[in-house]
């Protein structure tokens, strides 16, 4: 649900745009001044098994980028004097509990759990002690260069009996192919608690002899979710439904692709950063407050500085949701906000990250570019851009047609395609671009909008349908619905005619269509229970998180063993 607030449409736009700008005038650049999370142990507990024996319990903290990967954890139960009675080393999946978009959090926490038979329950109670050793690496391609790397040691008596807040081990991250079947034990809790499966999951989830079973669907692939329930704990299993390799993927492109609007660490660029600090510099850009950069500050630099592991944690991009669904961990997004076709392409500005790329031979390759710098330019400053004051729709269409010539859009996307398919086996997964109207572009100026989006998608289509052969794909997102008549760009739909459908525009832009169209002007998505598919910090631009919810899932599933 959207937050309370002002409603803009009683003001005009003049007026508007000044609120604005008093609201910028005291802004500052978005700060990250906590360093990077690292792995802590917990105090470890006693679980009390079905069966009455006990289980360490050992909470670890992580990164939040470790969420989804192998950790290892060595425990070691200690003797009086010293010695080491019994060893244990653990590599589980990390779950990182209920999911989120984007995931905000810096860490996260998993509990391990080690079995104990009657002696070394035994042993437990009359004094041993508990070592532990948690390590926490991200590998993104295994190849032994950790882009995060830490560990902790603990040495402790663990505590006994129920907590304030009940401690309970974690469900690790489960993998199964489409149709078959897993079990595994239930959560231990330092009391022992019933466990229930809650319904809703794409799969069939049950509990039975002390074990969650869980039946994946047929002919499905991507992820699921099951809850558990025991009075007031909860716990959330996340399930892969799919392939149990990890494919190498990776992104490029514009700010589409990188998630702009979304900083690292999950948080959504404001309407004064993006004012002041956040819209793309002119020329070798840093790919400034975009999930997958660390860069706050929009400026020219020769190189982005990204996140460790490129955004996939915070899920904020369609890339690195696709890539969640599909238990994808060797995955790198390079995409920068404000790239040309040109920039990527042999010769480019940014051709050196492209033959990176090329040379860590992905099986999958993601990408939507060819907005900049035309379309981004109409969108940002539709008062300089002389096509909007063409008299006519055919007009209008003419001078996109000119503007597409004259910066060569579909020479350089060519030159990119070609050279992807000549250096890599990848498959190449082209997405054409959302439909969304900036406030700054709504009075006369949303069917002319919508057809330029149209015509840069049609663009992009005719350059991919040039090349044979099926590895470059073209991936079409569903309609972001305007709430007005925008025919002929797109027809009137059977809710609220004469629009195209309930609007997920920014709330920003609904309320000013509102304003101009306030008997026709189809008003959602809450009708739909469903936030807007745009955000409005930058006027109206960008998909929000629920946009790029559906732009990922127009992307095929990895179909693999």
């Amino acid at each position: 649900m959207r937050s309370t607030r002002l409603s803009l449409s009683i003001f005009p736009p003049l007026v508007l745009g000044l609120l604005v700008l008093a609201a910028c005038a005291s802004a500052r650049p978005v700060k990250d001044p906590k360093p990077q999370p690292k792995v802590a142990v917990g105090n470890p507990v006693v679980g009390t098994s079905a069966n009455g024996l006990d289980s360490i319990l050992v909470p670890v903290h992580y990164p939040i980028q470790l969420k989804g990967r192998l950790a290892e954890l060595r425990v070691a139960l200690i003797g009086a004097r010293g010695k080491t009675i019994r060893s244990w080393v653990l590599h589980e999946r990390l779950n990182g509990g209920q999911k989120r978009l984007p995931d905000r959090r810096r860490r996260f926490t998993f509990v391990h759990r080690v079995g104990l038979d009657t002696e070394l329950s035994r042993q437990l109670r009359q004094g041993a002690s508990v070592r532990v050793l948690a390590s926490g690496r991200l590998d993104i391609e295994g190849d032994g260069k950790a882009e995060l790397s830490s560990r902790d040691l603990a040495t402790g008596r663990p505590l006994r009996g129920p907590r304030p807040k009940p401690v309970c081990s974690s469900i690790p991250h489960l993998r199964v192919k489409p149709g078959a079947r897993i079990s595994v034990p239930l959560p231990v809790c330092d009391t022992q608690r019933p466990w229930a499966a809650r319904k809703g999951s794409r799969g069939h989830a049950r509990v039975r002899a002390g074990r969650l079973i869980y039946e994946a669907p047929q002919g499905f692939r991507g992820s699921d979710e099951v809850e558990l329930v025991s009075r007031s704990v909860r716990q959330y299993a996340q399930v892969t439904i799919g392939t149990a390799s990890s494919p190498r993927v990776r992104a490029l492109g514009d700010s589409v692709t990188a998630g702009f609007g979304y900083y690292w660490n999950g948080e959504p660029m404001s309407g004064a950063a993006f004012a002041f600090y956040c819209r793309p510099a002119p020329k070798n850009m840093n790919d400034a407050c975009s999930s997958n950069s660390m860069a706050t500050t929009a400026q020219e630099e020769t190189s982005v500085d990204y996140s460790p592991d490129y955004g996939l944690a915070t899920g904020a991009s369609w890339a690195a949701q696709w890539a969640t669904d599909n238990g994808v961990l060797d995955y790198k997004n390079f995409a920068i906000s404000g790239a040309e076709p040109r920039n990527w392409a042999p010769s480019g500005s940014f051709y050196k990250t492209t033959k990176t790329i090329e040379e860590e031979n992905p099986d999958y390759v993601l990408l939507t570019l060819g907005a900049n710098p035309m379309l981004s330019n109409m969108m940002l400053e539709p008062a300089n851009w002389w096509c909007a004051v063409e008299k006519g729709l055919s007009g209008f269409e003419k001078c996109i047609e000119e503007e597409f010539t004259k910066v060569e859009l579909r020479r350089w996307l060519k030159s990119l395609y070609v050279d992807l398919l000549k250096k890599t086996s990848a498959t190449i997964y082209v997405m054409q671009y959302h439909l969304s109207i900036p406030v700054l572009a709504v009075f006369d100026r949303t069917v002319e909008i919508a057809r330029a989006n149209q015509m840069l998608n049609e663009e992009i289509a005719a350059a991919v349908a040039e090349f044979k052969g099926n590895r470059l794909k073209l991936v079409t997102p569903p309609h972001f619905n305007v709430g007005i008549d925008i025919s002929p760009v797109a027809p009137t739909g059977s809710k609220c005619p004469p629009a195209d459908g309930p609007s997920v525009q920014a709330w920003l832009t609904q309320d000013e269509l509102k304003l101009l169209h306030p008997e026709t002007f189809c008003k959602g998505p809450e009708a739909e229970g469903e936030s807007e598919w745009v955000i409005a910090a930058d006027s109206g631009i960008h998909p929000s998180i629920t946009g790029y919810v559906h732009m990922a899932s127009a992307v095929p599933p990895i179909v693999g063993d």
